[in-house]
C-alpha cells in the first residue's frame, strides 16, 4: 500500500509540488521577460531572437507567465482539492513543457543544461500522473 499523508498519496504530494514548483518558476521568468522584453534583467540578449519571428521576449514571456505560470499553478490547486481535471490539466503541463524544451533547443541550440533540465521535468510530470498511485487518487 502506498504510504499517505493527509490523505493523499505520497506520489499525489510530489506531484502537487512539481507542478506548483513549475508554477512559480514560470511566472518569475516569464514575468522577468514582460517586463523587461530586452532580457536585460536576466543578461540575455535579443539576438538569440534571430532565428525566430520575435525580436524580443515578450511574446515567450507571456507564454511562459500564462501557459508554465498561472495555468500549473491553477492545475497544483486542482490536484490538492481533487479535481479530476486537473490530472488532464497536469498532463498538458507536462507536455506543453517538454515541448518548449525541444522547441527552445531547437531554434536557439541545445548549449544550456536547463533546456535538458525542463524536458526531464516535463517528461517527469506525465510519467509520474500516470503512475497507477497518481491514477487511483484520481479516478475515484
Amino acid at each position: 500500500m502506498e504510504h499517505e499523508w493527509r490523505g493523499r498519496p505520497l506520489l499525489v504530494w510530489v506531484l502537487i509540488g512539481l507542478v506548483g514548483t513549475l508554477g512559480v518558476r514560470g511566472l518569475v521568468g516569464g514575468g522577468q521577460f514582460i517586463l523587461v522584453p530586452s532580457g536585460d534583467v536576466i543578461g540575455v540578449s535579443t539576438t538569440v531572437l534571430a532565428p525566430t519571428p520575435v525580436r524580443d521576449f515578450l511574446v515567450p514571456g507571456l507564454f511562459l507567465f500564462v501557459g508554465l505560470g498561472l495555468f500549473p499553478l491553477v492545475s497544483a490547486y486542482g490536484l490538492y482539492r481533487g479535481h479530476r481535471w486537473a490530472w488532464s490539466g497536469t498532463l498538458v503541463v507536462g507536455v506543453a513543457l517538454a515541448c518548449w524544451a525541444v522547441v527552445e533547443g531547437l531554434v536557439l541550440g541545445f548549449g544550456e543544461r536547463l533546456q535538458y533540465l525542463n524536458l526531464v521535468y516535463g517528461i517527469g510530470l506525465v510519467v509520474l500522473a500516470f503512475s497507477p498511485v497518481v491514477r487511483a487518487h484520481y479516478d475515484t
